[in-house]
């Protein structure tokens, strides 16, 4: 007879008398137990693994003992689950056909101890859908229930549970006040009236070691005051229950628990709040000084760098704030902040270099051909020696769209800066970055640029040096003969002939010949010659003394690139 492994799954939606000898899970498990020891004539035999979730919603199943159930399923370590209603496993129809799914693929079967029916057959998968519908119909009437009940509960002003809020204790399910945390809501609250900034009154309280009061949890463990924290105060300079009020669904009632401030008090910091929200920051103004917004991770605290601003009479000044230190203080991390048009400017620079690639100026020759076939790859790359940055020439969009096809994260530290790239980025900077390119540690088949950098604080904010770096200048005369020659080569290829270039340039066809050949230089020569990293002592002539051999590596040895 073949064996057939049956595990018994129990739920309960609350954790009320979970603590109990003999609770609701046992007694799910004993009916199923006994279900099972009724089916050993059919070979039937129960697993000694144990699924109990306590405590969990059958709306879904987001739960850990059926996560590991169905981990056990796929493993083929379970032939039949067996349930004391069918609801127990899923009361949602949708996730019951997940669930069947999975079940029908590892050739598993489930059955229902008071609830009679055959998933093998039409009608007891029928069935099954029905009980089903009612679980669902059930559980939705519930949970309107529910809703129903708190909105009137609100409407009458009870406190309806949850995270006490500072200032107050829960006694008997009623707020009470908590005189000492009550009296620093008061002083949050005059002094932000004061300095009219949330991270001012931070500070302040940091300063002179404000907390929390220590807290006993449910568990019995004990909470020990935390530190004010900047997100903490704003929930508290915007929490109208210290007014004696409470909200639902944007709705405020009065409550029935005894206000900490005055009504005065409270709609003098809300006027000061809106204030400062209409002069505040707008997204769509700064974003032309945030080029980068989305891609800065500050490499202290490994949180995003978020936009954020500071006014000064009738300026504002945009920066790129870690996210730690945006709500929990500036001495949470070592970095801070850093203003935004300059971090731009800085990478903006480093990305300059690529365009600048052979590579990329053929491609862009290419496309202007579609717009213009007069322009050509002489009149792109002399524009782009006429200005030192391509950026300035670029729509913010179109920037921004160019950056994120280079650049994977820019990493923020105290002492440098690191520009992860994408691999289009570092295809098209390798050949003239290529011994500064280091592979990522956290990210191995990304490359990235390490820059020392010295960040010094000024006026709360951190400035930017690079250091010194050894100019790279381009051999005009070398570059212009290159261009030339490649332009050259691509009239002759469609159809133009040497004596007609010679005769329209005014110079000798043996000159002009002798230009042409640098069309046959290694491209890594090709690309040193274009950015300026070419050996200082190399000449025009010295491509014109001998012919230019067609081994890349002798091109290499013979015009000192080795």
């Amino acid at each position: 007879m073949q064996k057939v492994r049956c595990a018994i799954y129990t739920r309960k939606s609350t954790d009320e008398g979970l603590e109990k000898e003999f609770n609701s899970l046992e007694a799910q498990y004993e009916a199923g137990l006994n279900y099972i020891k009724s089916q050993v004539y059919k070979g039937w035999e129960v697993i000694p693994e144990r699924y109990d979730d306590g405590g969990y919603s059958g709306g879904n199943i987001n739960r850990p003992a059926l996560q590991k159930l169905l981990d056990d399923v796929r493993k083929d370590k379970i032939d039949m689950i067996v349930v004391y209603k069918i609801d127990r496993l899923t009361r949602s129809l949708t996730d019951f056909s997940k669930l069947v799914d999975v079940f029908d693929a590892h050739q598993c079967s489930f059955v229902s101890v008071t609830q009679n029916f055959n998933t093998y057959d039409s009608m007891g998968r029928l069935t099954l859908n029905m009980l089903l519908s009612f679980a669902q119909f059930e559980r939705e009437v519930d949970a309107e229930r529910i809703r129903d009940k708190v909105a009137a509960s609100r409407k009458k002003g009870m406190w309806m549970g949850g995270r006490v809020p500072f200032g107050y204790n829960a006694v008997n399910k009623k707020l009470l006040i908590n005189p000492e945390e009550a009296e620093i809501v008061k002083l949050i609250y005059n002094k932000y009236c004061c300095c009219r900034s949330v991270r001012e009154v931070g500070n302040y309280l940091r300063e002179n070691n404000y907390k929390t009061a220590d807290r006993l949890k449910n568990d019995g463990t004990t909470e020990y005051g935390q530190e004010l924290k900047q997100c903490k105060l704003n929930h508290i300079l915007s929490n109208p229950i210290y007014i004696g009020k409470v909200v639902h669904k944007g709705t405020v009632y009065d409550g029935q628990h005894e206000a900490i401030i005055s009504q005065s008090l409270w709609d003098k910091v809300q006027d000061i709040k809106k204030n400062n929200s209409e002069d505040g920051f707008n997204f769509k103004k700064v974003m032309h000084h945030s080029l980068l917004r989305g891609l800065v991770e500050c490499g202290c605290c490994h949180s995003g760098m978020i936009l954020t601003y500071t006014s000064k009479k009738t300026k504002k000044y945009n920066y790129y704030t870690s996210s730690k230190a945006n709500k929990e203080g500036h001495h949470h991390c070592e970095v801070g902040s850093i203003g935004a048009g300059e971090l731009d400017a800085l990478v903006l620079k480093q990305l300059h270099n690529i365009f600048r690639s052979p590579r990329l100026l053929d491609e862009i020759s290419k496309q202007v051909a579609v717009e213009d076939e007069n322009i050509g790859l002489t009149e792109i790359t002399e524009k782009l020696k006429e200005t030192d940055n391509i950026f300035d020439y670029l729509s913010v969009e179109t920037a921004r769209a160019v950056i994120e096809r280079l650049v994977s994260k820019i990493v923020i530290y105290k002492d440098k800066m690191v520009i992860r790239l994408l691999p289009l980025g570092t295809t098209l900077l390798e050949a003239t970055k290529a011994k500064q390119l280091v592979p990522s540690t956290e990210y191995p088949e990304l490359m990235e640029l390490h820059y020392s950098m010295d960040f010094r604080r000024r006026n709360g904010h951190i400035t930017v040096t690079l250091p010194e770096e050894e100019p790279i200048e381009a051999n005009d005369t070398l570059v212009s003969a290159l261009v030339k020659a490649f332009a050259w080569k691509k009239e002759i290829d469609n159809a133009v002939s040497v004596h007609q270039l010679a005769k329209r340039e005014n110079i000798s066809r043996q000159y002009l010949s002798k230009i042409l050949k640098m069309v046959y230089l290694a491209p890594d020569i090709v690309e040193a010659i274009l950015v300026g990293t070419q050996p200082s002592k190399l000449k025009l002539t010295d491509f014109f003394k001998s012919p230019i051999p067609v081994s890349w590596a002798e091109q290499r040895r013979k015009y000192g690139f080795s």
